[in-house]
């Protein structure tokens, strides 16, 4: 076996790698970005965006972990649909043309847009509701569009180390806040949500790589075992970041959340506004504090519409393989991954 990784300087891309290596498994990982020096592993930098793809298959390739992938919400829809959708169908093809015996891509529980019932199944209809959604929906589609035997992992919200977006951008803020000497408006209430670590994402795309034949033609979610709401989770994370909150916590209703989607839907340049200062005040402490500026404090406006519902998914079909995730509940994760920032010195 000799398994072809993409985006493998990403968040997903690098744990995969790694989870491939820490098995004798031979890697060859291409990336835009500069890659780590691992030992034993074929590295190929290219940009796949405007770079050809089926070169990377020669030489013995007989499997894919498609991970590269744009994961970032607030990103423009043209970057979206271009390496969400255009990459994944060209990659598919080279795979399809190539004969490789298996692919696996990483997609996103977010193809099911909001949920109406919870816990969502991987049969649960597709409707996403923004354009990040759309396009992690429409990749999923290509696959269909040729010959492969094709797995799709659809991983929940996911953190850890090396991650820039979602929590990440939340914990950045509240990083910003701390060192500013300001306290940061807690949370209270709000829907449930499971989230993964990333790890617990690269040994599930191994697993279903190296699992039964059955499992090819099918989607496969990755969540931990805990659905937190998200007031408990911001708290966590104040509690582990060191900041306090000034006033009385702000409650969480999936009502408000929707309010708060509308109003910066209708007004997007006061979010903008919000998010320059936040960008500003960034730079000022990693130039004081010699940070690495790897974070950015940042709010998206899709982020509410993870706050107007509960998010929590189903893994039973994932756990028929045998799998289980090493991080069951985020509260232990995360505390480790704000440990690893502060390492890391991407926060103070």
């Amino acid at each position: 076996m000799k398994v072809l990784v993409d985006g493998a300087a990403g968040f997903v891309g690098r744990h995969v790698v790694e989870a491939l290596v820490r098995r004798g498994i031979a890697v060859r990982a291409t990336d835009a970005a500069e890659l780590p020096a691992w030992s034993g592993v074929e590295v190929v930098r290219r940009d796949l965006s405007t770079g050809a793809v089926a070169d990377l298959f020669a030489g013995g390739i007989t499997c894919v972990i498609h991970a590269a992938g744009l994961f970032d919400l607030a990103a423009p829809r043209a970057a979206l649909f271009a390496t969400n959708v255009g990459l994944t169908r060209r990659m598919a093809r080279a795979a399809a043309l190539a004969g490789v015996a298996r692919f696996v891509h990483v997609s996103s529980v977010t193809v099911h847009g909001r949920p109406s019932r919870v816990p969502v199944r991987e049969d649960a209809p597709i409707r996403p509701g923004n354009d990040y959604e759309r396009s992690k929906a429409l990749g999923e589609r290509a696959l269909g569009e040729v010959r492969l035997p094709w797995v799709v992992l659809r991983p929940s919200g996911i953190y850890g180390p090396h991650g820039r977006y979602g929590l990440a951008a939340a914990i950045a803020t509240m990083a910003l806040a701390k060192a500013r000497g300001r306290g940061h408006r807690s949370l209270r209430g709000g829907p449930r949500m499971t989230h993964v670590h990333v790890e617990d994402v690269a040994e599930a795309a191994v697993c279903l790589l190296l699992a039964p034949p059955l499992v090819v033609g099918r989607a496969f979610n990755v969540a931990d075992d805990h659905a937190i709401e998200w007031g408990a989770l911001m708290a966590e994370l104040e509690a582990a970041v060191g900041v306090s909150s000034p006033g009385e916590p702000l409650w969480l209703s999936p009502s408000r959340a929707r309010l708060l989607a509308g109003a910066s839907r209708l007004a997007p340049w006061r979010l903008r506004r919000v998010n320059e200062r936040l960008a500003r005040g960034w730079r000022s402490v990693c130039s004081a504090e010699g940070l690495v500026p790897a974070l950015l404090p940042r709010i998206d406006a899709s982020a509410y519409d993870y706050w107007s519902a509960d998010h929590v998914y189903s893994t039973s079909a994932l756990r028929s393989t045998g799998f289980r995730v090493r991080y069951p509940d985020p509260r232990v994760g995360l505390r480790e991954t704000i440990a690893w920032y502060r390492g890391q010195r991407w926060i103070p």
